[in-house]
């Protein structure tokens, strides 16, 4: 597995994939598109990809009335970039593997961020993730295994698009 993610000189973010890890990722904004416009979609679901803000719920049906539309809108704005990122990928090639390099400007990594922690929701909760410690026990043979292993490459991609960034812990 190839994944390196690094700051360029131009302040923007060169993302390095095998091309096996970015083939599993070019169906994941078509899906989380799915998920955010279809009015069928679980309620917990879009509990986790919008958790409420308020206690009261007057409250919360005001927040969701005054500012709904803009957190749909900035997360289906983060699929689109992803999608984008993914289409416009180059062809390299690391110590004599075939790899991808994305490319992901200064002012679209938190959207990009944003999107991968998307994804890492949506499958945690369709895969019922309840505590930490969940990819320990990795059982291949799982039905939705191939969910899983996204998953934690999901949150390991994350964990490396932090880290690159100066400054984000």
């Amino acid at each position: 597995m190839i994944l390196k993610i690094r700051r360029k000189f131009n302040r923007s973010y060169s993302v390095v994939l095998d091309t096996d890890s970015a083939e599993a990722l070019q169906d994941l904004p078509r899906k989380l598109r799915d998920l955010l416009t279809r009015p069928d979609v679980s309620k917990q679901v879009t509990a986790r990809l919008f958790p409420r803000v308020y206690k009261d719920a007057a409250e919360e049906e005001e927040y969701r009335r005054l500012l709904g539309d803009e957190l749909l809108r900035r997360k289906l704005d983060s699929v689109k970039l992803f999608e984008d990122t993914l289409q416009n990928r180059k062809a390299v090639l690391v110590r004599g593997t075939d790899a991808v390099e994305l490319t992901v400007k200064p002012e679209e990594f938190e959207l990009w961020l944003g999107f991968v922690n998307d994804m890492r929701l949506v499958l945690g909760t369709e895969l019922d993730i309840q505590e930490d410690g969940w990819s320990e026990n990795f059982d291949p043979t799982h039905p939705r295994a191939n969910d899983f292993a996204l998953l934690h490459y999901l949150s390991l991609l994350e964990e490396e698009l932090l880290r690159a960034h100066p400054k984000l812990p």
